[in-house]
């Protein structure tokens, strides 16, 4: 299975979902947002529940998504190397391009797969490596911190 999803943002991203049309839309999982669901695909929600999406990151071979940095964190959590279509100011897909200079740095690293033409989607999905095992995460004083603060605790001095 491959998971796409599009976030929440309140502008439509159907360059990103055109772009499945190239895919075999039975191997799909499809959260689509504002815009109309991609044809051709059977399993496609506009949104979905939080734990709904992790279950998606966790279970899809590969994933596809737009460059929000929750939806990233999710799926490399997950064991996931994402494939990221950055949303494009310039084609009011966004209010600015942040999203682009988020994929180029994680791009650098080595974290995402950029694809910045969509046009090359499939291409890009054949060649990127499956799920590996989640890694182990490690909470830092700082997330310590913040779930504390988050939950009502009081956290404590490091």
């Amino acid at each position: 299975m491959i998971f796409v999803t599009v976030g929440t943002h309140h502008q439509p991203f159907a360059r990103l979902l055109d772009a499945l049309a190239e895919l075999d839309g039975d191997d799909l999982v499809v959260q689509y947002g504002p815009a109309a669901p991609p044809p051709g695909v059977r399993r496609a929600e506009a949104y979905m529940p939080f734990d709904r999406m992790l279950e998606c990151f966790g279970e899809a071979e590969k994933v596809i998504t737009h460059a929000g940095v929750g939806s990233i964190l999710c799926a490399t959590r997950a064991g996931q190397t994402p494939l990221v279509v950055p949303r494009r100011h310039d084609l009011g897909e966004h209010v600015d391009d942040h999203q682009v200079e988020l994929t180029r740095a994680l791009e650098a690293r080595g974290s995402v797969i950029a694809v910045r033409d969509t046009g090359t989607l499939a291409e890009a999905l054949a060649a990127a490596p499956a799920r590996q095992a989640a890694p182990e995460t490690v909470a830092s004083p700082l997330s310590s911190s913040v779930r504390a603060a988050l939950l009502g605790a009081q956290a404590s001095s490091a």
